[in-house]
């Protein structure tokens, strides 16, 4: 008799990981606002920069919701990259850009399906 571990992640990570997921919303907003920000990473590498930080966000907001709302995960990315980008539009030196909301979107869809992808198999193969 085989013994299949709960792939459902604890109450106590899913918390952990909506704190974490807060703190770097948090930090990119704050930190997004001080002046040594503008210019901070240049193009084109603000784009991979954008990437990796949406990223985390989805696939922590995925763990924290344990993995039960893909869309949602995928509607909050897309919500707190529009208000990363109308909170730029009104600080000096920094600027609105819809490539990086493109980027943004993309990443919490690209992390979201890869996760739905990994679950399955992962679901197939028990």
């Amino acid at each position: 008799m085989f013994i299949v571990p709960d792939p459902r992640p604890t109450f106590v990570l899913r918390c952990l990981c909506l704190l974490l997921a807060t703190a770097i919303v948090f930090q990119l907003f704050y930190l997004g606002a001080q002046p040594f920000a503008a210019g901070l990473i240049p193009s084109p590498w603000d784009k991979l920069a954008h990437l990796v930080a949406f990223s985390a966000i989805a696939a922590l907001l995925w763990v924290g919701t344990g993995g039960r709302m893909p869309l949602t995960v995928i509607a909050t990315v897309a919500a707190i990259g529009a208000l990363d980008e109308l909170h730029q539009a009104g600080l000096p030196g920094r600027f609105a850009d819809a490539g990086d909301f493109i980027v943004d979107v993309c990443a919490g869809v690209g992390t979201v399906v890869l996760l739905l992808y990994v679950l399955r198999r992962k679901t197939r193969a028990l």
